[in-house]
């Protein structure tokens, strides 16, 4: 899979290079040679299950079990389990945008 670049709208960037941006990290087209960056309001949209997944794994650990280790594992799953919702909604939801990564805030 492929995403075109928003400058001369040529097929650029694979999924793991949109994956990897973020509201302060940019790529260059390899064609145009511009930056492209993914806007701003929606990338931390889309980081919302992670975190709150994450952090829900927190007050389970602790509540359920009360250690350490089970707070750790169930923040670990928490954030596994909203990466599973977290990554396509970044593909779908999180566009491509002109200029750096915070050019769009």
């Amino acid at each position: 899979m492929s995403y075109a670049c928003p400058w001369c709208g040529k097929a650029s960037f694979s999924f793991w290079q949109k994956q990897s941006l973020g509201p302060t990290r940019s790529l260059v087209c390899g064609h145009c040679k511009r930056k492209v960056g993914v806007d701003w309001n929606r990338a931390q949209i889309a980081a919302i299950p992670v975190l709150a997944l994450g952090f829900l794994g927190l007050i389970a650990g602790k509540v359920l079990f009360g250690t350490w280790s089970a707070v750790l594992l169930f923040a670990w799953l928490g954030i596994s389990g909203g990466m599973l919702f977290t990554a396509p909604l970044y593909h779908y939801y999180v566009p491509l945008t002109r200029g750096s990564a915070t050019a769009s805030r």
